[in-house]
């Protein structure tokens, strides 16, 4: 027996399935947690926590480099679990569908 809830899920992911798997706010969910990680980084590295990270970031001296890596970390993030959100969705989709059918 499937809740209403559930019911709801199902008509409404029936629906989305169909359209391409490009969803805005799964990527930007994922996006926000890359830029805080880098932004994390970026504050461990200016409070000179580990001093060896420090000299050797400093020796090479290219910040642009650093951002670039962490802008394209965090489009990767968003990217991933984007569709990680639209795998769970469809698994869950199939499996109410899998209850559905044994009625």
């Amino acid at each position: 027996m499937i809740s209403p809830e559930e019911e709801q899920f199902y008509e409404q992911w029936e629906k989305e399935r169909q359209k391409p798997n490009y969803k805005k706010r799964p990527f930007l969910r994922g996006l926000s947690v890359g830029l805080s990680l880098g932004v994390l980084v970026l504050f461990i590295t200016e409070m000179g926590w580990y001093e060896r990270a420090n000299m050797v970031a400093n020796s090479r001296g290219n910040e642009i480099w650093i951002i670039i890596a962490i802008i394209t970390i965090s489009i990767g993030f968003g990217w991933l679990y984007q569709q990680f959100t639209t795998e769970m969705n469809e698994q869950r989709f199939q499996e109410l569908k899998n209850i559905k059918n044994k009625k």
